[in-house]
């Protein structure tokens, strides 16, 4: 099958979405599909702007076309609409990752105009935390959605939720395309054999200290406006207790917002800030972790919350981390109300209880390895992109 997955960035900035789909891809290819990944040459937030033209990432199987980005507030790329114009039937499927922006309007424009099966993944847009909120305008994000996002997902093929509760959310909207629920995964080759106990914590000059972890796109969705208070009230409980903040800021302003918070609570020699890390630097983060933590306020999926279980770490995260379910019924980590108090009794009931943070880092590596690997998952996905060109064609024959 010939895939072609359209995104607005594939900058690290832009968090989960471009994540998954680095890997999505990469493991798609080597079950046998050819795929093609279209997005535009923009770093966000930033404004950075990348060589355009034809590159790959990490796999060389996997072809991307970075597009020149004309007005950044939307991603325009006149470079991208031409590409799909001139190529678009040469793919079985289009794959649309997000919404809100030039790349994933356009595509599903232009696939229901030369009638080209396609899927769409909001990735969580559509929560309804997220959907009554707006970086710029409220206004122009409803005008948007009426005229470009609502008619794409109405004549989508499928829409993608990656957890049953993200489909449920988005139940008010009343769209009229078929849903399906495949979850996101990892490489377990990746997490197969875990480096020793000790770097992180020894860089950062936390020693053996009880060290919470906090990994991940620093936004105001991720609660952290809830954590750092929860974790002033930690450290009345344990004063050596110390929290790791690993990643970059959605913008300036929020990451000066987090910095006065965390000096507001007098937690500055408490907390460490750390860059955005990957490879082998991210999973030695959460090994020297004892707990890891997410309490946010929406959250599609929890890449994050995944990850560390696969290291062993048990979590506490919110009820509205989408996995919490299944998190909670396999015994592995905390589930809280979107609450500092909460939040805070569940990071000291853990940080006291090692044989309860080594049980549940158990169960929760258990967990990653039977239902969210990408082995399992891109045979799952083949099968619905599979039954979504079906309908396209059964379509397009009551048409005629």
């Amino acid at each position: 099958m010939r895939i072609l997955h359209v995104i607005q960035c594939l900058s690290p900035r832009y968090g989960g979405p471009v994540s998954v789909l680095k890997a999505l891809a990469a493991h798609q290819s080597a079950a046998g599909h050819v795929i093609d990944i279209l997005t535009t040459n923009q770093d966000v937030p930033g404004g950075i702007l990348r060589p355009a033209g034809a590159d790959w990432f990490s796999d060389p199987a996997v072809p991307v076309r970075f597009c020149r980005s004309q007005l950044h507030a939307v991603n325009l790329s006149i470079e991208l609409a031409a590409y799909l114009h001139h190529h678009i039937r040469t793919f079985d499927i289009l794959h649309i990752h997000g919404l809100y922006r030039f790349p994933a309007a356009y595509a599903g424009r232009i696939a229901r105009r030369k009638s080209i099966p396609y899927l769409v993944s909001p990735h969580g847009a559509l929560d309804p935390y997220l959907y009554q909120r707006s970086d710029t305008n409220l206004f122009l994000k409803r005008l948007w959605e009426r005229l470009f996002d609502l008619p794409n997902l109405d004549a989508a093929s499928g829409i993608h939720f990656t957890a049953e509760d993200e489909r449920r959310q988005a139940s008010f909207l009343g769209l009229k395309a078929p849903s399906f629920v495949v979850a996101n995964g990892i490489d377990w080759r990746e997490f197969q054999t875990l480096p020793d106990v000790g770097p992180f914590r020894r860089d950062h000059g936390i020693g053996e200290h009880p060290l919470v972890l906090f990994l991940g796109r620093l936004h105001h969705k991720k609660g952290l406006d809830l954590l750092i208070p929860a974790f002033r009230q930690v450290r009345r409980a344990m004063p050596h207790a110390r929290l790791a903040i690993v990643g970059l800021a959605s913008d300036a302003a929020y990451q000066r917002q987090v910095d006065g918070w965390i000096r507001a609570q007098g937690l500055a020699d408490a907390v460490h800030r750390v860059p955005f890390v990957q490879g082998r630097a991210l999973l030695q983060a959460y090994v020297d972790a004892d707990v890891f933590v997410l309490p946010s306020y929406t959250e599609n999926f929890g890449m994050t919350v995944v990850e560390s279980l696969a290291c062993k770490t048990p979590v506490v995260i919110s009820n509205r981390v989408n996995i919490h379910h299944e998190i909670s019924d396999a015994g592995a980590g905390i589930v809280t109300d979107c609450d500092s108090g909460a939040v805070a009794n569940a990071l000291i009931e853990l940080l006291n209880d090692g044989a309860l943070r080594r049980h549940m880092g158990e169960n929760g590596r258990r967990l990653v390895r039977t239902r969210f690997t990408w082995a399992r998952i891109v045979g799952d996905l083949t099968r619905e992109y599979e039954a979504a060109i079906a309908r396209h064609a059964a379509r397009r024959r009551e048409r005629i």
